[in-house]
């Protein structure tokens, strides 16, 4: 079969152009002795594979990268051959790459399904071409934007572009804040979330580093520049790639275990609602007591911040699902993993976070979770009701004191008010 396709792609001349082969395996070098013999040497400029190019750099004299290392070659220069049961998920890395001359010789009348129409949006483009990215998905909770958005200005990082997005609704406040702070705001009428997050990256081409972050996020003084720092020490020294890095976040699936050990507060939770798993089925992405227990446990929330700072250049690996409201990925694994899913009549809620974590498994690149980084979650979908009274009542907790600039008021006041332009 992959000789008779080969023969066919030869007579369609789809070969004039040199060649790239996926993977390293029996299939490989089946296609390699076809085009040994039916081309001159040095038909073949490239093999990819993810995995092997760790240990292989060179095979039968060919180098060996990465679906990366296609970056180094001429665009449109070059076919890639596979030879694949399934190809879907190699035609999504590839298309990522902006590549599409792409042949399965186990069926070369493989249909694949390709990106869905996107919405329309409208950017208003403030980068400054930055290597690093903060996007902040923003829209659904303006009760919170004081103590959460007040606090990304004032900690944010000279070495951060910065980019509200908001999918699904329009905000003037956020349009206003944006422009006041020099942030980018990307926006559309129709939510896709997902669709929104690959577009806000696309936008930010020199970005080799982002945090994708939710408005009901709490950060702390140092914040960005303790991500920046612990992301490329685990680069440095970490045991696997990374598939993604995470601070602690209390209100978490995961993360709680490590708050409840750091704080000494597992046996008093676990008395209250059980054995402290690991797990998305744990009492805390269900029970509103939970939420309160855990906010509970801290009076003052830059103080709790600031106690976590002595763990600094701990991490953890974790085997776990993990709620992805603040993670930090590189360029390079976003593309590796296809960009976030896009699929047609989908508001994409929830998919990110399951497509990367099994992304994570398949790929063995597991989370890291940065254990000198604290990061509040204000509460999930159904504990929000009761959490927003608990909010009113412990508004001292969560507002940001000492740095104040007063930003999110303001904008709110000129919108209401003169509609700054």
């Amino acid at each position: 079969m992959i000789q008779d396709n080969l023969e066919r792609l030869k007579r369609d001349g789809v070969l004039e152009k040199d060649i790239v082969l996926w993977g390293i395996g029996r299939q490989s070098i089946e296609t390699y002795e076809w085009i040994r013999q039916n081309y001159e040497s040095g038909k073949i400029i490239r093999v990819i594979d993810n995995f092997k190019n760790t240990f292989t750099k060179e095979w039968r004299g060919i180098p060996v990268s990465g679906v990366d290392g296609l970056d180094e070659l001429e665009a449109g220069s070059y076919v890639v051959l596979l030879a694949v049961n399934y190809a879907d998920a190699i035609r999504v890395q590839l298309e990522a790459y902006g590549i599409m001359q792409v042949y399965n010789l186990y069926d070369l009348e493989e249909q694949h399904s390709g990106k869905n129409t996107r919405p329309e949006y409208q950017f208003y483009d403030r980068s400054r071409g930055k290597k690093n990215l903060c996007y902040i998905l923003a829209g659904y909770e303006q009760e919170l934007w004081e103590s959460t958005l007040e606090r990304i200005l004032c900690f944010q990082s000279e070495e951060f572009d910065y980019c509200i997005v908001s999918s699904g609704r329009y905000d003037e406040n956020l349009k206003q804040l944006a422009k006041r702070e020099g942030w980018s705001y990307l926006y559309s009428e129709t939510n896709q979330v997902c669709v929104l997050q690959n577009i806000v990256i696309e936008l930010h081409p020199l970005a080799e580093y982002i945090i994708k972050m939710d408005e009901d996020m709490f950060i702390g003084a140092g914040f960005f520049e303790d991500m920046l720092n612990s992301y490329h020490r685990i680069e440095r020294t970490g045991e696997y790639r990374i598939g993604f890095m995470v601070p602690v976040i209390p209100l978490n699936c995961c993360g709680y275990v490590t708050y409840l050990d750091k704080i000494s507060k597992t046996a008093q939770f676990e008395a209250q609602f059980g054995k402290a798993y690991r797990s998305r089925f744990s009492a805390v992405y269900d029970l509103v007591e939970a939420a309160e227990f855990l906010w509970d446990t801290m009076e003052y929330f830059d103080s709790m911040a600031e106690y976590f700072t002595k763990y600094r250049g701990r991490t953890e690996i974790l085997g776990c699902y993990f709620n992805i409201g603040c993670i930090m990925f590189s360029r390079k694994r976003w593309l590796l993993m296809g960009k976030w899913p896009e699929n047609a009549g989908s508001t994409g809620m929830g998919e990110d976070e399951v497509y990367i974590y099994k992304d994570n498994m398949e790929k063995d690149m597991p989370i890291y979770e940065a254990q000198g980084i604290l990061v509040g979650h204000f509460a999930f979908g159904g504990q929000k009701q009761r959490m927003r009274q608990y909010y009113i009542n412990h508004r001292d907790k969560f507002i940001v004191k000492g740095y104040s600039k007063g930003q999110i008021r303001e904008c709110e006041e000129d919108y209401n008010g003169t509609k700054a332009g």
